[in-house]
């Protein structure tokens, strides 16, 4: 069962990069970049990684597609429907409980880890719509779009593997400092932001 979800994974990511080929390399690649210029996003996917890996593989092989069917649904979304919230302001609290969450080193319900996935897929889906320039092919913004799923997902695929990996290493230590940094990390940029938005 974790080869043939690892193996439908690989064929994921390896199946729409010749897709996206025709239709746009450039716009493509720039959904590529998206979340790795987005610190939100970044920290976000991090802690949900870590979180799964710690869980072990009874939650990565329900949770990892359950969040690809989320991340792809929010994507298509965003050619409908734009967010009138700020999408930091969640993404950020939830990403400081996921690291809270990792110190305490206890195996969670399943619905606690599906939950955090489903919001953090759906509220970055939401959060990567393509900027509406007059006369951009549709194609272009699906390649867009494809891109950053295929980022986004690659990402939490890579950290949860790793994070697998450490679970066990130094009695689960080593995943308990990465979460309290990330929560640590996630408070930081949330106090910055109201401080912020405090003064205007």
């Amino acid at each position: 069962m974790r080869l043939a979800t690892l193996f439908s994974i690989a064929l994921v990511c390896l199946f729409y990069p010749f897709i996206a080929y025709a239709a746009g390399v450039n716009f493509f690649a720039k959904g590529l970049m998206h979340p790795i210029v987005v610190p939100t996003q970044l920290i976000s996917v991090f802690a949900l990684g870590l979180l799964l890996g710690q869980q072990g593989w009874k939650h990565i092989r329900i949770v990892l597609p359950v969040f690809l069917v989320g991340i792809g649904a929010a994507l298509i979304m965003t050619r409908y429907q734009s967010v009138s919230w700020n999408p930091e302001m969640i993404l950020l609290p939830v990403a400081a409980v996921t690291g809270l969450l990792l110190t305490l080193k206890s195996q969670w319900h399943m619905a606690l880890t599906l939950l955090t996935a489903l919001v953090v897929a759906l509220v970055i889906g939401m959060d990567s719509s393509v900027p509406m320039i007059p006369g951009l092919q549709t194609r272009k913004i699906y390649a867009h779009l494809a891109g950053t799923g295929i980022s986004i997902f690659s990402l939490l695929v890579f950290i949860t593997l790793i994070s697998h990996a450490l679970r066990n290493l130094v009695s689960g230590i080593i995943l308990r400092v990465l979460g309290a940094w990330s929560a640590a990390g996630a408070v930081l940029v949330l106090t910055l932001l109201l401080a912020n938005a405090a003064r205007t």
